[in-house]
């Protein structure tokens, strides 16, 4: 009679520590749900508190994938404006120091229209933004350098490393005007 009380209660036992096991595991999706709801209503008041609506998060969304846009196609057009440094037709054959003195006048040339970009939105904005613009730029003229030199240090003692540090740093150079003048175009379109 002990025997069948002892294994009753210790049926019970399992029984109730396999009830609040269950209870444990089932609770879990709720709280989830819970803190994803809390989630939700504080991005809810932040909106609010700055006024933003979901209209606003469309044109936000709208208006970053549209800039990554524009940059891109303004990429791809200065690329294509780019002149090879050897023409299709071309039968002059030429040396090495000529490959390299058409990259840097195609550098150069590059150069000219990202400075011309520069100038359209310093033109249209304050002090303020002028100064960090500036300061962006002869960061990204350090970068740029940095990153040509490490393009062509494999080729450090010859004679392409002028080749091959001038066309990257035509590159790179094309990427910064594209975003630049994506970002003056922006500042075209609000009338600035």
């Amino acid at each position: 009679m002990i025997e069948k009380i002892g294994l009753i209660l210790i049926g019970v036992i399992i029984s109730g520590i396999g009830y609040l096991i269950k209870r444990r595991i089932e609770s879990k999706p709720q709280i989830e749900s819970l803190d994803k709801h809390k989630k939700l209503l504080d991005i809810h008041k932040q909106m609010n508190e700055q006024g933003i609506d979901i209209e606003g998060l469309r044109e936000l969304e709208a208006k970053l994938t549209g800039k990554a846009a524009a940059i891109q196609s303004k990429a791809i057009i200065l690329q294509s404006e780019s002149i090879p440094l050897i023409g299709e037709i071309q039968s002059e054959d030429l040396t090495q120091t000529e490959l390299n003195s058409r990259a840097a006048q195609s550098f150069e040339k590059a150069k000219i229209k990202m400075q011309e970009a520069l100038a359209g939105i310093d033109s249209r904005v304050g002090d303020f933004e002028s100064q960090s613009l500036m300061h962006s730029q002869t960061e990204w003229e350090r970068y740029s350098v940095s990153q040509a030199e490490a393009a062509a240090a494999s080729y450090r003692d010859g004679s392409i490393y002028p080749l091959i540090y001038f066309s990257e740093l035509e590159s790179l150079t094309n990427e910064r005007t594209a975003r630049l003048q994506a970002e003056l175009d922006e500042l075209i379109r609000l009338g600035n």
